[in-house]
């Protein structure tokens, strides 16, 4: 999606357009105040941009102030300098505008400036259709998730059957265990004796795919550690904290997994907790909890494709703070698309998968594995006293008509203790 700008023409805005051009937004102009209004009822612009010398009439900013009301799909943004700041302070105070730049101009910081803000009405805008989207699904609730019953209700040799399937997709296909033992294979044909006979010598290539293999196997192995750690402990988390500290957590599995969303060059968009939530507790285990934001963050990162955006979105709805995780979905193998209604309470069992494909280009970085993903997310959760689901949801944002994928996960808020 390549932004889009409405220009109010005038001397003090000629050079915008070619910054805007070097980068890479496009833009249409007015000459008028009153011809922005038809235009912004197209709603295709991103941006309306002006000049501060363009509305210094009282006149000029009210019909600011309306284009604000009625069009919040477009951000306003203010080009001003030091001799304007007292119009420039009253429009910000009143909402009237979103952000300014100040010059003299250059393309960097109006870049800076614009990204920064386009990722605002992006992640809001989502925020908004979101409401809309839930209220259409005429779904059955997902059942709360049981860890030990689901497991006992099933039959022996089912479980063995799964077990010995996702071990065998996730030891055997691509990087680890399988590929490790072919190069230890590779490795025992290859190597040479010396004319001593004490020494072998190894080829190089083999040795970097013997290493590289290892870790591999290595990580794999440590993902078995933490899942086991989870699955043992059955504890209820009393520990309460501040809502604000689930965005210390993000951020730093966003942090750490800046370099698995570059392999598809995908971005993140994450809101702010809504103040009305931010003098409540909930409970948190700071380490359980990193595990769940990192799997779902996964999921999603690997479940989208080239360029896309995922969403992260709070809401405060009653006495529940949600964190919705939303990425574009996709069509299945079998024709589906993203979560198919059939299986939504069927992701949270062990084993399930709607797909086989293993794609090792995200392998260190998971924690949970062999289909375990979001059954640990799940008992986790539980372990909170909060829900998880996971379903589509018709995604009308610019009238794109397509699904997307909605994780839920809803918090019980908790009175600070006095």
């Amino acid at each position: 999606m390549i932004p889009h700008c409405l220009i109010l023409e005038s001397d003090s805005t000629r050079l915008i357009a070619d910054l805007l051009k070097d980068i890479g937004y496009t833009f249409e102009r007015v000459n008028l105040l009153d011809e922005i209004s038809p235009r912004l009822e197209e709603g295709k612009f991103h941006f309306l941009i002006f000049h501060v010398n363009d509305v210094e009439q009282i006149v000029s900013r009210e019909k600011l102030s309306e284009f604000t009301k009625h069009f919040p799909q477009t951000l306003i943004i203010l080009i001003t300098d030091t001799s304007k700041w007292d119009i420039t302070a009253s429009l910000l105070k009143q909402h009237s505008v979103y952000d300014y730049i100040q010059t003299p101009l250059s393309s960097s910081h109006i870049q800076f400036t614009l990204d920064r803000s386009l990722q605002f009405l992006l992640t809001k805008l989502k925020s908004q259709f979101i409401h809309e989207a839930e209220n259409h699904l005429y779904k059955r609730m997902v059942e709360i998730f049981d860890w030990k019953k689901s497991l006992s209700h099933k039959e022996n040799e089912n479980i063995a059957a799964d077990i010995i399937h996702q071990m065998n997709i996730n030891l055997f296909q691509g990087s680890g265990i399988g590929t490790l033992m072919s190069v230890v294979s590779i490795l025992i044909s290859k190597s040479k004796l010396d004319q001593e006979g004490k020494n072998y010598s190894i080829p190089k290539p083999v040795m970097d795919l013997l290493s590289e293999n290892y870790e591999a196997a290595k990580s794999m192995f440590d993902s078995m550690s933490i899942s086991q750690s989870v699955i043992d402990d059955e504890s209820i988390i009393d520990n309460k904290e501040s809502p604000k500290k689930l965005l210390t957590i993000i951020n730093q599995e966003m942090e750490t997994l800046s370099e698995a969303l570059a392999i598809k060059s995908q971005k993140i968009n994450l809101s702010q907790i809504p103040i009305s939530a931010i003098g409540k507790k909930i409970r948190l285990d700071e380490t359980k909890l990193s595990y769940v934001i990192r799997e779902i963050f996964l999921n999603a990162i690997k479940y989208s494709k080239e360029k896309d955006v995922i969403y992260l979105i709070f809401f405060h709805k009653e006495n529940f703070l949600e964190l919705k995780v939303i990425n574009p979905a996709y069509q299945n193998s079998d024709g589906t698309s993203g979560i198919p209604e059939k299986f939504e309470s069927f992701v949270f069992e062990p084993f399930f998968r709607i797909s086989s494909v293993v794609d090792d280009s995200y392998a260190k970085f998971e924690q949970f594995r062999f289909g375990l993903g979001l059954s640990l997310v799940k008992k986790i959760m539980d372990q909170h006293q909060s829900n998880v689901q996971i379903y589509n949801i018709e995604n009308n944002f610019r009238n794109e008509n397509t699904k997307d994928i909605c994780l839920t996960i809803r918090f019980p808020l908790l009175d600070e203790e006095k």
